[in-house]
């Protein structure tokens, strides 16, 4: 066995387009011109006219909706475990894993778009074998920093709460916002990260000149349909996604929310964490002289969201989540 060098541990941040994690069926990415803004259609002739999509699973290129996916320039999100296990973790047992990091408080991390840079965590050992699984523990509260620009006119919030008008938007820092809400009506949910907006509330600032970002945070309180007021399906609502990704990272994602105290979590009052496993495609293989590089793969999975009843009000911003593997190299 080989204690490595924190060193051997870096984040990696590129671009990289795949699967929509936990998006709402959003599948386009917003269209854009040559100058690299958003294009819009505010017609609004059937209450949902505020964008084109070039098409997609659920509609036809040139369909007005209110929905499109773009990248965040920033996600914040707090790391509680990362490893690689020899048996399948994704019901909970790990005693099969092998742990880079581990940590209760949880690490905090700004991952930037295209900065690599050490994460800070001790040294750590992995035994030499044969492991076909990858498992991260994170928080299910993520923050995304945006700004963009339109080629009209939308309207969002000012800094004081009203309207705010013009071609410049960015993430306002008002928030959290929650996956589901407690009932039909949008009510707020209590959650271990606090208490949630209620829905209709605008999370996005437009104006004439381009503002400064903040982190809007969202927190994940649901993978499957439903309210808040409702009981999460078992394992801690437990999705085994697609196949995606490339090279070492490729393989089917599971994914399930937990407490603090990681168990499975009930409901979406007591989500804590994300636990996500994936059962790769390829084994990796460790020996005493493997290094690693965790790779944090920016997607264009975060949906961003028009009012569908009011001509061109921009609304606010839903999270997707990079995408997290682990290269090795031996």
């Amino acid at each position: 066995m080989k204690t490595l060098n924190l060193n051997k541990l870096i984040i990696l941040l590129g671009l990289f387009l795949v699967s929509a994690f936990f998006t709402t069926g959003a599948n386009a990415a917003c269209v854009v011109d040559a100058d690299g803004d958003i294009v819009t259609t505010y017609a609004n002739s059937n209450g949902r006219g505020v964008t084109d999509t070039v098409g997609d699973s659920d509609n036809a290129a040139g369909v007005q909706v209110d929905y499109c996916l773009v990248t965040p320039t920033e996600y914040k999100l707090v790391f509680y475990k990362y490893g690689i296990c020899k048996a399948d973790p994704d019901l909970g047992d790990l005693t099969s894993c092998a742990f880079l990091f581990e940590d209760a408080d949880g690490i905090e991390h700004d991952i930037e778009k295209d900065v690599s840079e050490s994460l800070a965590i001790p040294e750590f050992a992995i035994e030499p074998g044969i492991y076909p699984y990858s498992y991260v523990q994170l928080s299910n509260e993520l923050g995304m920093k945006w700004s963009g620009t339109m080629d009209a006119a939308t309207t969002g919030e000012d800094a004081a709460g009203t309207a705010g008008d013009g071609t410049s938007c960015w993430t306002s820092g008002r928030g959290p916002t929650s996956a589901s809400y407690q009932d039909s009506n949008g009510a707020a949910v209590t959650t271990v990260h606090g208490v949630s907006k209620i829905d209709g509330i605008v999370t996005i600032d437009c104006a004439a000149t381009m503002g400064t970002p903040l982190f809007n945070y969202e927190i994940l309180t649901r993978f499957s349909n439903g309210l808040c007021s409702a009981n999460l399906e078992p394992n801690g609502d437990k999705i085994t996604l697609e196949i995606e990704g490339t090279g070492q990272g490729r393989g089917i994602p599971t994914v399930s929310l937990l407490t603090t105290a990681d168990a499975f979590a009930t409901t979406c009052q007591n989500a804590a964490k994300i636990a996500w496993t994936t059962d790769l495609d390829t084994s990796l293989t460790i020996t005493e002289d493997s290094t690693y590089e965790m790779m944090m793969l920016a997607t264009d999975s975060n949906t961003m969201l028009w009012n569908n009843g009011v001509n061109n009000d921009l609304y606010k911003i839903e999270s997707g989540a990079p995408r997290i593997m682990l290269k090795v190299t031996n």
